[in-house]
């Protein structure tokens, strides 16, 4: 497999991880290169070949991850499309939604990055569901960003709108996996803006309220909370079903405690990226393609 990576930062590096682990698993050659348009300051793994001019671009890849900043995620597609045959790109696949119909013709070649899907935990949320009636869900994914981005999070992506940051961006994954639970509403509206005090340019708060014909989905997205919440809590027509994403526990207020699961953090990009192999590059499936999360980061960013 030939593949080349946009971006070897803390996430590129963990695909890059994970896809040694899966080729060397299934028996799959593999051949990594990475384009960086300057030295890196960090060390990058000695067994990647590094580019450093567009000209040295193969044309024959077969995937492109995409996995530099967000803002820079369209030129890349632009600079890469013809040039490769899958591309596995990290969320969100745009700073603001585009019309891609003007420059993506196979949409099912695109894979938008989206782990929490492959969560142990949210799987049996998947499953729970299936024989329950739902009128109302609460969504929180409340997180300090000082705290999230180590370094110094005023030069973090995260603090930049003009890097793709924002709330509203960097937590896209709620707004993802309540439309994969319940598809897209007939409706929604957003409210988002900056209200703490940390010191950054871009929105540490979204709120989103959906509507569906049988439910409403409430979505709360934040960067200062001080107590860190990740959860969904959903009322049904005959108990309050809680998914703490933290705690790895599905809870029912009749049952108690459902389901706890004891699972490493890398266990679903692990499984996202073995699916993304197994499905994607073998034109199965996909189940988040380029199309779908446009349609999601729309909710996400467009709605005012």
């Amino acid at each position: 497999m030939k593949v080349i990576f946009f971006g070897l930062g803390s996430i590129g590096q963990k695909h890059y991880r994970n896809l040694q682990s899966i080729c060397k698993e299934k028996g799959i050659p593999l051949e990594v290169s990475a384009y960086r348009s300057r030295k890196a300051e960090h060390e990058t793994p000695t067994d990647i070949q590094m580019i450093y001019e567009t000209s040295a671009i193969a044309d024959d890849y077969d995937v492109a991850f995409i996995t530099n900043p967000t803002a820079l995620h369209l030129e890349t597609l632009h600079m890469i499309k013809d040039k490769a045959k899958h591309f596995f790109v990290e969320k969100p696949i745009f700073e603001k939604a585009y019309d891609i119909n003007a420059f993506i013709e196979n949409k099912e070649a695109y894979y938008i990055a989206a782990p929490l899907r492959y969560k142990g935990i949210m799987l049996e949320l998947k499953k729970l569901l299936v024989n329950e009636t739902v009128y109302n869900g609460r969504v929180i994914c409340s997180t300090y960003l000082p705290d999230w981005r180590q370094d110094d999070y005023t030069k973090s992506y995260s603090a930049d709108p003009n890097l793709g940051g924002g709330i509203e961006l960097d937590c896209i994954h709620e707004l993802d996996y309540v439309v994969d639970l319940f598809d897209f509403p007939i409706e929604s509206k957003a409210m988002y803006g900056k209200k703490s005090q940390l010191d950054i340019q871009s929105n540490d708060t979204a709120l989103y309220l959906l509507e569906y014909a049988d439910k409403f989905i409430e979505v709360h997205l934040d960067y200062y909370g001080q107590v860190p919440q990740r959860k969904i809590e959903i009322i049904t027509e005959n108990d309050l079903i809680t998914c703490d994403f933290l705690k790895n526990t599905l809870t029912s207020n009749k049952l108690g405690i459902i389901k706890e699961i004891s699972e490493e953090p890398n266990q679903m990009y692990l499984a996202e990226l073995t699916y993304f192999i197994d499905q994607v590059l073998t034109n199965k499936g996909n189940n988040n393609n380029i199309d779908h999360a446009n349609r999601v980061l729309k909710i996400a960013k467009e709605t005012k």
